[in-house]
């Protein structure tokens, strides 16, 4: 299975795109639409990821599965999927951080 998963991406890689679907160059004489601009707009995407993982957790596992909840406070042993649950907030936290300080580096210049 992971060999013809490996064949089709390879394939999808080095295949030329369809005509029909590339983009077609810009007429001449004609300018570029504005770019419009969205400051607020990586912020909001990373808070939207940060809430969207951590909305998941709640709904899946309850409050206890989030960082700081209450299930490690009774001094039972926690389930695996809590720890999982705690560990995918702080990996989706830390990448969101990340993308903001990238966004912020590139778009300073």
């Amino acid at each position: 299975m992971y060999r013809l998963l490996i064949l089709v991406i390879v394939a999808l890689l080095l295949g030329q795109p369809a005509p029909v679907l590339a983009q077609s160059a810009a007429q001449p004489g004609t300018a570029p639409p504005p770019a419009a601009e969205y400051p607020m707009l990586p912020y909001v995407v990373a808070l939207g990821a940060v809430a969207g993982v951590v909305a998941f957790n709640v709904l899946a596992l309850g409050v206890e599965a989030l960082p700081g909840g209450m299930a490690y406070a009774g001094g039972a042993a926690v389930p695996a999927e809590m720890s999982v649950a705690m560990s995918r907030v702080y990996a989706a936290t830390s990448a969101v951080i990340g993308g903001l300080i990238a966004d912020y580096v590139y778009t300073s210049k």
